[in-house]
């Protein structure tokens, strides 16, 4: 496999490279800090804003004029706003490097965007609020990612879109289009000539602020959870909703220890609570664990629908399997998931996409050597039982735990939290 090449420009802009000669094509994607978790009351959503201002124009290009260029290359430019960054994304044929150089400085220009074409946008970004349906997950994310500055949606709300001024518009695009706040990763079919011509390219670029803009705070409770943090809300129709988050100290758990020990928790069907919970004991159609990251935080994600009446039967089995778990991890499921961290991720390198994708969220993180395959194949090969072990009993703790469960009070017992503090009390 190619190495991935780390340039830190003088300006403080990243660019990662990974050379993929095998391939046809290449991927160009920047990811910059920014999203509703910087974000405070009164702008909110302004992110998600310059996000689709950017292809109403984007330095001196019409938005004609940049769908013509998405036209040559075959493939629209793809633009996203998530909790903590903005990314935008494009693929095209080697032959057009070049272009894709020419149009992502592009972002860096100070595009002055009229105010005609703030209004145009902000109705398009009215109507998709408009279609917005929130729901238990919803609030969960909100509660979790709650800072001293609050917690808002991405697309802010119909009340701070209207209000928002070009003024803010005009400053937060200072902010986060600055090549010290930003990395761009390139993947694929490229020369190292290529590589060196966008190294140069983008050192050009200068910065609008003295000090990177964005300093990302932790959660609110973060590792300091206790019964007070567990939500409990009514649900009348359909299947109860159990979700059980645990935060993950990054200094006691090595991610790549952290994503194995969530697979065998619930990441895939021969995963303990799958095989309890739904092939011997019927009580779930599905189950499922996963890491869900923030930048650099991150929790392992337990979540599942059940019947009413199984509610508190599947919350006592999951709890005895997590206690369990912490008690002993059979090295045979080290093994059972070998293929899958470690020969399964040549997969990832048929695709430019999606290794850029990786390359992107590991800066993100802070951590890119997160992006290095082979350094994950390696650290996995080091990988003991114990080590999954050490993970769970320092994961799997009630200082870590958020239970959130919709429920229909007249099927369930009305007061759960003698049960969760039953239950939390399991892991202490």
């Amino acid at each position: 496999m190619s190495a991935i090449n780390e340039h830190v420009l003088p300006n403080g802009m990243t660019l990662l490279c990974l050379q993929q000669p095998h391939l046809h094509s290449i991927s160009f994607g920047m990811y910059l800090k920014g999203g509703p978790l910087y974000e405070n009351r009164q702008n909110q959503g302004v992110c998600h804003l310059l996000e689709h201002l950017c292809f109403r124009g984007l330095g001196g290009l019409s938005h004609d004029e940049l769908q013509e260029r998405f036209n040559r290359f075959g493939m629209d430019m793809d633009g996203a706003t998530y909790r903590e960054a903005m990314v935008f994304t494009l693929g095209a044929r080697p032959r057009f490097f070049d272009d894709l150089v020419d149009l992502f400085l592009r972002f860096f220009a100070g595009t002055p965007w009229t105010q005609e074409q703030i209004d145009q946008e902000k109705q398009v970004v009215l109507r998709q609020i408009e279609q917005e349906d929130p729901d238990f997950d919803d609030m969960i994310d909100l509660r979790y990612r709650k800072t001293a500055q609050g917690a808002y949606p991405c697309m802010g709300t119909a009340a701070s879109i209207e209000k928002m001024s070009a003024a803010t518009i005009r400053r937060w695009q200072r902010l986060i289009f600055q090549p010290q706040n930003a990395c761009l990763c390139i993947t694929g079919n490229f020369s190292d000539g290529m590589e060196q011509a966008a190294v140069e390219a983008f050192s050009e670029l200068v910065n609008t602020t003295d000090e990177p803009p964005f300093l990302m705070q932790a959660p609110e409770g973060f590792c300091m959870r206790d019964e007070d943090s567990d939500i409990i809300r009514p649900e009348e129709d359909g299947q109860a909703k159990v979700r059980l988050h645990f935060d993950v100290d990054n200094d006691l758990v090595f991610p790549l220890v952290g994503d194995v020990l969530s697979c065998i928790t619930g990441g895939n069907c021969d995963s303990i609570l799958f095989q309890e919970l739904r092939e011997t004991e019927a009580l779930v159609a599905e189950i499922d664990a996963s890491m869900d990251e923030l930048g650099i935080y991150r929790r392992l994600v337990i979540d599942y629908d059940v019947r009413q009446e199984y509610l508190v039967e599947s919350l006592e089995k999951v709890f005895a399997l997590l206690v369990r778990l912490r008690t002993y991890v059979r090295p045979s499921r080290l093994e059972h998931t070998r293929t899958q961290f470690t020969e399964n991720n040549l997969f990832e390198l048929d695709s430019s996409l999606q290794m850029n994708d990786r390359l992107g969220w590991a800066w993100i993180s802070e951590d890119v050597a997160r992006a290095d395959l082979d350094a994950q194949t390696a650290m996995y090969e080091d990988l003991t039982a114990e080590d999954l072990l050490n993970a769970a009993q320092a994961v799997f703790r009630p200082e870590n735990l958020v239970i959130a469960i919709q429920r229909d009070p007249a099927r369930t017992p009305r007061n759960l939290k003698p049960l969760l503090r039953r239950l939390r009390a399991m892991l202490a």
